[in-house]
């Protein structure tokens, strides 16, 4: 980490990691073939850990909406507490590597499908989806929507108050379908 914080992410060599964690480059390199896959590695971690915290965090919850804005919260309030993402999403350099790790790393994706399975089979069952949402477009969207939250945040949006009612009021709107509502 020391290194990632010194230098930067998009500057920090894979000979920077190695010597900072005292082993070999040879060693670093048999384990992750480059700094790419070493920053998914810790992405995957960190993911998992959140993972853990929302299946702590939202048992309880009372509808289907409430349990996706709460998870969209915690996955933003939890990935800024992270050393590393926030050095990832800080600097604009690293954009094009999230999207690539966030979009195409097979593990990653999956567990970015482990992570919106609860809030679609719960939307599904409440039938509150909008008939364009399917698993797929909905993983889509929700990464889409937490990276753009992640990459640029909003001084407005400074709480989870705020948070809670811009989710309720203007991206829960284009999802699901509220009776009586007009969109």
């Amino acid at each position: 980490m020391h290194c990632y914080r010194e230098y930067g992410v998009s500057n920090t060599a894979m000979e920077d990691v190695a010597q900072q964690a005292g082993v070999g480059r040879a060693t670093l390199y048999r384990h992750f073939n480059n700094q790419e896959a070493l920053i998914t590695e810790v992405m995957a971690v960190n993911l998992k850990q959140i993972q853990a915290r929302l299946r702590e965090q939202l048992k309880d919850c009372a509808t289907a909406e409430d349990f996706f804005v709460d998870s969209a919260i915690i996955i933003i309030r939890e990935s800024h507490k992270r050393a590393l993402t926030r050095l990832l999403f800080d600097e604009g350099s690293s954009a094009s590597m999230i999207n690539r790790i966030s979009f195409s790393d097979p593990n990653i994706v999956a567990m970015g499908s482990d992570l919106i399975a609860p809030f679609y089979d719960r939307a599904k069952t409440e039938g509150i989806l909008r008939a364009w949402v399917t698993k797929p477009m909905l993983q889509e969207w929700a990464s889409r929507v937490l990276l753009s939250f992640l990459m640029s945040p909003s001084p407005r949006l400074n709480n989870d108050r705020k948070m809670r009612k811009f989710f309720h009021d203007a991206i829960m709107p284009s999802i699901i379908h509220r009776p009586g509502s007009v969109v």
